[in-house]
């Protein structure tokens, strides 16, 4: 869509150029007229100065007086009635006395007083005629029609040559005053984007235009509203965290004084068998529950909104170790062999987060390794990309399902994954948003010494300008 600064521009650059061009047309219409008028007057004025002087000298070569000034020749004459005009003198007998040098031999003009046109010399002439009321001689000027209109023109374009010119100055300088008076709207938009994602204070602007008080007012608004709702979601996700947290694990807890008092009692082995596995599967039950909870809750409080702000330098080796600490325990009831390989390596991000992202990787990929399996972790940092690659010997994921295991609550229905597995459909999907919020990139692919999934998350290397 175009700009309004073009819009505006362009609307008035033609609105000028139209007005510009009907008044131009309309003064080229009245200079020509006007001119014509003008050289009818010089015509006028030559038959004048030609009536002045006393044709019979002309008959004898003597020497003229006009005007009580210097005696002029007839050439002298000639030049000063100008080039553009030639004239004729008859006697009042209509017998030719004296014409200038580029004028016929015959009449030019019908002997008729007044303005005429004329045909001679293979030019259209404009002529007047005149006849002196004393001694009845004629007097005829004419001036070339071609020669009129080209001076007209030329006197015209002159006059209309500045307004032409002028549009592109015009141009330039609306552009700018548009540009001027769309200033604020850039300052409002320049004021907006300049601010963190979590800042939701009003704008203040300064001296804005009425027309502006709308808008700004309408952002503020705006503004209050999204602060409003994400207060009440964090409000809503600490609630949620303290009330569901609080029954699970008074449900465990029962569920262990059920397990105590049921060993304690004496009751047949096969009906303790039978209590005891249906109580292990409630607690499994339960677990999962949590799990679901937990993950549940970790989606909605990794915002963009609230994390960024905490972005701080960490170091990912450091806290995959910790992480892993956590975990150990599981993978060493599963026989499973870890390791981890790489060398500290930092990036810009929130440590809370991050540690959510390798707890779902490492999880999954215990989880989803048989017994005795291998997961391995290296962390490598490649020019300004640290690189942080799990890799198991599970079963994998094919490679047409890499796009949608990061969908919400998906799970995989493949005949070489365990159905019994329980999860969330959660994990990737956390994995995948978390990685986003740090502008990391995630590949999958197989594992080519493990045989397994290997998942890499490519990450920015922390650099001090990312802090500022």
């Amino acid at each position: 869509m175009i700009s309004i600064r073009w819009f505006l521009t362009l609307t008035l650059i033609a609105l000028l150029v139209l007005v510009s061009f009907l008044s131009s047309l309309r003064g080229y219409r009245e200079s020509m007229a006007e001119a014509e008028t003008l050289f009818d007057l010089q015509l006028l004025e030559h038959v004048k100065l030609l009536g002045l002087l006393n044709p019979a000298s002309f008959l004898f070569g003597n020497t003229l007086v006009i005007a009580d000034s210097v005696i002029t020749t007839p050439a002298e004459l000639e030049l000063s009635l100008q080039l553009l005009v030639v004239y004729q003198i008859f006697d009042s007998e209509e017998k030719l006395v004296i014409r200038s040098e580029n004028s016929p031999t015959d009449n030019m003009a019908a002997f008729v007083p007044g303005y005429q046109h004329a045909e001679f010399n293979g030019y259209s002439w404009r002529a007047l005629v005149a006849q002196d009321p004393l001694d009845g001689h004629w007097i005829m000027a004419a001036q070339r029609n071609d020669v009129r209109y080209r001076l007209a023109e030329t006197v015209t374009l002159q006059a209309v040559l500045p307004s032409v010119i002028g549009v592109p100055i015009a141009g330039l300088l609306i552009w700018w005053i548009v540009g001027l008076g769309l200033r604020p709207i850039q300052t409002l938009a320049a004021s907006v984007r300049a601010r963190e994602a979590g800042d939701l204070n009003v704008v203040e602007l300064h001296d804005i235009p009425k027309e502006l008080t709308p808008l700004t007012q309408s952002t503020n608004d705006l503004l209050s509203r999204l602060a409003m709702a994400f207060d009440r979601e964090k409000r809503f996700a600490a609630d949620a965290a303290h009330e569901l947290r609080t029954p699970i694990s008074v449900l465990k807890v029962q569920l262990h004084n059920l397990l105590h008092d049921l060993q304690s009692r004496q009751l047949p082995d096969a009906a303790v068998q039978t209590t005891r596995q249906s109580l292990q599967e409630l607690g499994q039950g339960i677990d999962s529950l949590a799990h679901l909870i937990e993950q549940i809750l970790v989606l909605n409080r990794t915002t963009p909104d609230q994390y960024m702000r905490q972005f701080t330098q960490v170091n990912l080796l450091a806290l995959v170790q910790d992480v892993v600490s956590n975990e150990f325990e599981q993978i060493l009831a599963r026989d499973q062999i870890f390791s981890l390989d790489g060398l500290p390596a930092f990036v810009f991000g929130d440590d809370t987060a991050l540690r959510s992202l390798i707890q779902n990787l490492l999880v999954n990929a215990s989880k989803y390794t048989p017994l005795g399996g291998q997961i391995t972790i290296t962390i490598l940092q490649e020019h300004s990309k640290v690189l942080l690659k799990l890799e198991d010997s599970g079963p994998g994921i094919p490679e047409q399902q890499y796009a949608q295991v990061f969908d919400r609550f998906y799970r995989l229905s493949d005949a070489h994954h365990d159905a019994s597995i329980t999860g969330s459909g959660l994990g990737l999907a956390i994995v995948k948003h978390i990685a986003n919020m740090h502008q990391a990139d995630i590949q999958l692919s197989r594992s080519k010494s493990l045989g397994g999934l290997c998942v890499t998350v490519i990450f920015q290397a922390y650099q001090q300008d990312n802090a500022a």
